[in-house]
Formats: structure tokens, sequence, C-alpha cells
């Protein structure tokens, strides 16, 4: 993971190039975050730049125009903000953050069934 942080905005075109999880020009991410959110050319072009100069995305040039891969997986990038997030909201306390999530109603029977059964498995790994 890069050590600068991504802003919001540089999430959306970084959710964009996992998506799409395939090289793709300037001209396409503009084409795709075009529909989707209301910034203007010049804004995506800053936003890919950014994201390049951080080095979560290269260019590979091929046939004249540069195309953007992203180098930081979706889990990669999940697996390092979520420690921060947990620290910075929740006192690095994951109870506290499931116990809202529940709370809240956030999760649904299905998602609170789902968790139940994921540690069920993570409980016999460890025997």
């Amino acid at each position: 993971m890069p050590e600068k942080t991504i802003s919001n905005a540089e999430l959306e075109v970084m959710r964009l190039l996992w998506r799409e999880n395939r090289p793709m020009t300037l001209a396409a991410i503009r084409g795709e975050l075009l529909q989707t959110t209301k910034w203007n050319h010049s804004t995506i072009k800053t936003l890919v730049f950014r994201l390049r100069d951080k080095g979560v995305i290269k260019p590979l040039d091929k046939y004249g125009a540069a195309q953007y891969v992203h180098l930081v997986t979706e889990n990669e990038y999940i697996q390092a903000e979520v420690p921060t997030f947990l620290d910075r909201v929740f006192e690095g306390n994951a109870k506290k953050l499931v116990a809202t999530l529940v709370g809240n109603g956030d999760l649904t029977e299905s998602d609170v069934d789902e968790l139940k059964a994921y540690f069920k498995v993570k409980e016999r790994g460890k025997q």
C-alpha cells in the first residue's frame, strides 16, 4: 500500500479500475466516470495523475495511448484501511464496529448468518 492516503474521489477511480480489472485509457476512465459523477475532464485527469504519483496505478504505454492499471488490489486497500478506520472511529475495537452495525440494523439476518458461518469455519481452523 502507498504511504499516502487515497481520497474519496481517488477511490472512485480505483473502484472503476478494480471493477473493470483491465488496462484503461484516460479517455475510457473519463467516459465511465462522466456518467456517474459531476466531475469535469480535468478533474478526472488530475485524479488519475495523483494515483499514478502515489504509486497505486501505473500507465502501460501501448500503441501510443497510456493505459492505466491498478498496482494495489481492492483487498490490499481494504486490509490497509481497516486498522486505520477502526482506530480512528472505534478506538481499535472491532466489536464496537460490529455492535454498531447490528444496532443500526445495517446487517441483515442473512448477513448475520453468513458471519456466524464464517466464524465457525475460522474456529475449526484454529483447532
